[in-house]
């Protein structure tokens, strides 16, 4: 009898799930592992932090998505992979052992040793962190009636790459309401990014168009600023020109970057800011049996010979591959090469507009405005049914 150990129940981790019980022989055992009960629409993060969706809206129980009879899933918290000996170690569970094993464990944020970081900003990386966000942004709000301190209307977001012009889309909305409920002045938002250029990965037209609407919108957006320290009350940061200034608040929000799971690097893999390098097939050279995916892999991209940027897209696709090859490792046939078309790029500024760059059929389209948000949501209610069923899709999508 062959046992599959699948850890994490992402993007990856619950689509492989749910291909392989289609795929595998009869005698075949599939646990899927995952600290949580509940399966979290991480690209939507953004929305809880800055108050514009709920939890309920973007998560559904794991259990839902997934064929019961035969996937086995386990709550439990990984904290080594022994691949020598093939097995898993949980803090809250007996070690399992597997003749395959699938890696998902997604992401964490990444501060860069930068002083200060750890100490005083809100990090984005999960439900929890993504509440106390906004917890922090109301409770500074609803304080500045007794402490008529300016820092508290003051909101600073480090980084503006994907993710943080995300946060600054859905501010402009939430911060317009926070400011009508508690009767406050102005709630002043300010974004710190070293690059000079924000979102390179889209043309300069749709750039210029985000860039244009947020600074519309009185985002206050600094590029070229190099973040040096963050401190209690504020950011510490150098001009183009070299020349230290300090912008005050009481709420910061980090940004700047994101790595794999810590797990990956504390098992001995082989890693750069714990993501592990995979083959054209997606397992490791040195241990073919193990299939890495998602936020932990390096799946490299033969035209630029750089790592595939890690996003729910890419995620999915990788399991679909994953959960073919091990099935034909089990049958003993030919694998699969991974071979990534992707379908575009969409950033959401806010519920009602954004940018999209998308490849319908090899052409590409480009669109901003409310059609881009209406293709956001398209492909969030997209990925969804790809890790769940139509019920859940129903129940959860926007459109």
């Amino acid at each position: 009898m062959t046992h599959i150990l699948i850890l994490g129940a992402g993007y990856a981790g619950i689509r492989s799930a749910k291909k392989l019980s289609k795929l595998v022989p009869g005698d075949t055992t599939i646990d899927l592992v995952d600290k949580n009960t509940d399966h979290v629409e991480k690209m939507s993060l953004h929305e809880i932090a800055a108050g514009t969706s709920t939890v309920k809206s973007m998560s559904f129980p794991i259990k839902d998505s997934i064929n019961t009879d035969k996937v086995n899933f386990i709550q439990a918290t990984v904290t080594k992979i022994n691949k020598d000996e093939k097995t898993v170690s949980f803090s809250d569970h007996e070690d399992m052992s597997y003749d395959y094993l699938i890696i998902g464990l997604g992401f964490r944020s990444e501060n860069f040793g930068l002083p200060g970081a750890d100490e005083f900003s809100l990090v984005l990386q999960d439900i929890p962190t993504a509440e106390k966000i906004f917890e922090t942004i109301e409770k500074n709000v609803a304080n500045y009636k007794t402490s008529n301190d300016p820092k508290d209307l003051n909101i600073v977001v480090c980084g503006a790459g994907f993710t943080g012009v995300e946060i600054l889309g859905e501010l402009i909305d939430s911060t317009k309401k926070l400011q009508e409920k508690y009767g406050t002045p102005e709630i002043n938002v300010t974004c710190l990014e070293m690059a000079t250029r924000i979102l390179p990965m889209f043309d300069e037209e749709l750039a210029d168009y985000a860039v244009e609407y947020l600074k519309k919108n009185n985002i206050n957006l600094k590029t070229g600023s190099k973040i040096k320290e963050i401190q209690k009350d504020g950011v510490l940061y150098d001009d183009t020109e070299g020349n230290e200034h300090k912008d005050e608040a009481n709420t910061i929000i980090w940004t700047v970057g994101v790595s794999g799971s810590d797990v990956m690097t504390e098992s001995g893999f082989d890693v750069k800011r714990n993501r592990a390098v995979v083959t054209d097939y997606l397992n490791l050279e040195s241990n073919p049996e193990i299939y890495v995916l998602g936020d932990v892999s390096a799946s490299m991209d033969p035209e630029s010979n750089r790592p595939y940027p890690t996003t729910a897209q890419l995620a999915i696709a990788q399991a679909d591959v994953a959960a073919k090859n091990i099935v034909a490792s089990i049958k003993n046939t030919n694998p699969e090469k991974f071979v990534y078309k992707s379908l575009g790029t969409i950033a959401s500024l806010g519920q009602h507009t954004g940018i999209a760059d998308m490849i319908i059929g090899g052409r590409h389209f480009k669109t901003k405005g409310g059609m881009a948000a209406h293709a956001k949501n398209f492909s969030k209610d997209k990925s969804i049914l790809e890790v769940s069923n139509l019920k859940i899709a129903l129940a959860k999508g926007k459109l």
